[in-house]
């Protein structure tokens, strides 16, 4: 297929051509030499306005191949599946982890307790899988390094400084939930008063 700038190419040279011979004439009379020089002006002038022509064609090829990547439209499909209540936005959910417990089976009992936990909790609560060491700094301070290592809204410990068997909730800020005493030492019991408070909401 003959493309535009391949035609205008083609008279160009054709065009071309003809010059040293319109241009030589023959030898004659004055009025022969007359119509060779004009001859030689009008396909001069035509030789430069098909070149023009043809700079002008190169110039508009290469603008239309240039397609802006932002004007190709994507269609909104609607499937009637509301994506929000399919993958919940984690950043809405609340996640608790438990510190690990005083005392030789400290760690055993922080793990019973995750799991009490994660079987009463609903979807909208994230359980820390392990225990956090966090050493033995205030109950605020141990929270604010489960927040800024682990990303933990709350932290679950156990109040050692009690004459019975306490727990508590801390954030970052302040110390929000303290459970009653607990005689019987049942982690279902503390979990289901701690879910009862509602701290996490």
């Amino acid at each position: 297929m003959i493309t535009r700038a391949t035609l205008a190419a083609l008279l160009t040279a054709v065009f071309l051509l003809t010059c040293p011979v319109n241009g030589a004439g023959v030898e004659g009379d004055e009025s022969d030499l007359g119509v060779s020089n004009e001859m030689l002006y009008i396909t001069i002038g035509l030789a430069v306005l098909v070149g023009g022509f043809l700079f002008l064609d190169v110039l508009a090829g290469s603008e239309e191949e240039i397609v802006p990547a932002d004007t190709v439209s994507n269609p909104i499909v609607e499937t009637g599946i509301e994506w929000d209540e399919v993958f919940p936005d984690d950043s809405m959910m609340v996640t608790v982890a438990v510190s690990v417990f005083p005392g030789d089976n400290g760690s055993e009992n922080a793990m019973q307790f995750i799991h009490v936990l994660n079987e009463l909790t609903g979807n909208d609560i994230s359980v820390y899988d392990e225990p956090l060491d966090l050493g033995t700094d205030s109950a605020v301070h141990r929270a604010t390094i489960a927040y800024e290592f682990f990303s933990v809204d709350y932290l679950v410990f156990q109040v050692e400084d009690s004459e019975t068997l306490m727990y508590a909730v801390a954030s970052p800020d302040s110390i929000l939930w303290t459970s009653t005493g607990q005689s019987d030492g049942s982690i279902s019991s503390v979990v289901e008063e701690l879910l009862q408070s509602a701290v996490f909401h």
